[in-house]
């Protein structure tokens, strides 16, 4: 999980992302969202609102294996981040094959 975070933090750095249930449909709706990360202990029905809302989009989620305070902690916050979403392509697709390759 640390190359994972790694790849996340640079994300982070970036910018290119958006944090919280709001703002990660949003950026699925409108076409930004390349990637939808939610929390492993984030509430089974807002997981599935979230799963199911990026499917519709054509977007792939992917199950952060930390809690919404770790995921928190790698974004840079102090607070909880139940999702989020990565608008940066490349990102996405790095942080997708580190999850298939694992």
């Amino acid at each position: 999980m640390d190359a994972f975070c790694e790849c996340l933090s640079g994300v982070i750095k970036s910018g290119r992302y958006f944090v919280g249930v709001k703002e990660t449909l949003k950026a699925v709706s409108s076409g930004e969202a390349m990637l939808v990360i939610i929390a492993s202990d984030t509430s089974v029905g807002l997981k599935t609102d979230v799963e199911k809302k990026a499917k519709k989009g054509k977007v792939e989620a992917l199950v952060f294996a930390g809690s919404m305070k770790e995921m928190g902690r790698v974004c840079g916050k102090s607070f909880k981040v139940s999702c989020m979403a990565i608008t940066d392509q490349t990102a996405a697709a790095v942080i997708c094959s580190m999850v298939d390759g694992a």
